[in-house]
């Protein structure tokens, strides 16, 4: 941070691909020239992304540059300048945006990761929840942390302990469960009523992995990496009940009948903990939910004809993301009604359909009016923002069934 109150960032990328020739290194940042010139050229690209990249590094009071060697790889780096913001106003506004998220604050958090960067990315987003965070680099550490904390009055504020892929093993889990079970906070002669909940941070696990994982009590969920917030909260809601309202939902149902009672409703979201969160709660309104994890599996399941009434669709996903899966699936539909038109198709068989529209709503973290647009713009009828409560998510598709 210098003296006038900015803070001036490195960012570094690293792969491990071909490498720049030498001869070829000075012309890099040159637009429209690549470093393999060839009409042959293996990869295509039109040779002006680095240049634009330089110039916006420039305009941010950075510098730009790179390493390379061939049959090894390349990193490329870039200073930025920013104001450092004020904390405390970025958690009042975060925290004034997501009023499901206060339950979290005051909460405290133990993170067991070797990586110190990685720690401090995972720290960054528990503390933006209003969460402290303590970290440890080693199993060993993280027992002795655990051991010596629970011999003093803030054991009871430990509520969640997060642990890294690479230094997690079952003997790891064991050991956590254990310590966490047994001790006791300072001054009680009883274990504590509710230990503390343990999350793997792991990069990819199967559903029969987590099944087995949470079925020997090694683990209370699986946080799944790249660490996304609105994906924190809703992991952290189910295995702890923070922040789920089961008033909202006995009110809902009281007020609002049975809506979504039967109906049939497909959740596409490539990440497991956002499709169960969102599956669990539609079938508290007693729809039948049916989840996928990608835009193409979606365009085959929402081909007329088909029995789903509504779609809730995650906006980013490898492969296709929600905004081209729903424009597909829209021109699938307009085809499709077009043979209605001409009798090439009867609609004899589809009951209230002679015009088929499946209501599609985006679930996404990014509410900014942009985003709203581009849903719109693709043929989606609405969203519901990251984490989603129980009344946003019934409230957002309830407006398309009529009661009774």
């Amino acid at each position: 941070m210098t003296e006038t109150g900015m803070i001036k960032l490195l960012v570094s990328v690293e792969d491990t691909g071909v490498g720049i020739l030498p001869e070829a290194q000075g012309r890099i940042f040159m637009p429209f020239m690549q470093a393999d010139s060839s009409t042959s050229r293996t990869y295509g690209g039109t040779g002006i992304g680095l240049s634009i990249s330089e110039r916006l590094v420039k305009l941010m009071h950075g510098e730009i540059g790179f390493v390379s060697e061939t049959g090894t790889g390349s990193t490329f780096s870039f200073t930025a300048a920013f104001i450092r913001a004020e904390m405390s106003s970025l958690d009042i506004k975060w925290q004034q945006q997501n009023p499901s998220v206060s339950g979290f604050q005051g909460l405290k958090a133990l993170v067991v990761d070797g990586k110190c960067i990685r720690a401090e990315v995972t720290r960054y987003h528990l503390e933006r929840l209003g969460i402290s965070v303590d970290i440890t680099s080693s199993v060993d550490a993280a027992c002795s942390y655990l051991s010596s904390n629970f011999r003093t009055s803030d054991s009871e504020h430990l509520a969640v302990v997060l642990v890294d892929e690479d230094i997690w093993n079952q003997e790891t889990g064991v050991t956590f469960r254990r310590l966490l079970k047994e001790f006791r906070p300072n001054g009680c002669t009883e274990v504590l009523e509710v230990p503390p909940k343990i999350f793997l941070i792991a990069t990819c696990v199967s559903s029969t992995e987590r099944n087995e994982l949470k079925s020997a009590a090694l683990v209370d969920s699986v946080v799944t990496k790249p660490l996304r917030l609105s994906s924190l909260i809703c992991c952290f809601q189910e295995a702890t009940g923070i922040g789920r309202n089961t008033q909202v939902t006995t009110g809902i149902l009281s007020t609002c009948g049975n809506l979504l009672k039967d109906k049939k409703i497909l959740v596409v979201d490539d990440n497991d903990v956002n499709r169960r969160v969102a599956q669990g709660t539609l079938k508290k309104f007693g729809a039948v939910v049916t989840c996928v994890e990608s835009g193409k599996a979606a365009l085959t399941m929402l081909k007329p004809p088909h029995q789903f009434d509504a779609c809730f669709m995650d906006l980013q996903m490898p492969e296709m993301d929600g905004f081209e899966a729903t424009r597909q699936i829209r021109s699938v539909e307009s085809k499709f009604n077009e043979k209605i038109d001409t009798g090439e198709v009867s609609n004899d068989t589809f009951v209230n359909m002679a015009h088929w529209h499946t209501p599609i709503l985006a679930m996404t973290a990014d509410v900014i009016q942009s985003t709203n647009e581009r849903c719109m713009k693709c043929g989606m009828d609405g969203y519901v923002s990251k984490p989603f409560g129980e009344e946003q998510l019934y409230s957002a598709v309830a407006r398309f069934f009529v009661s009774g």
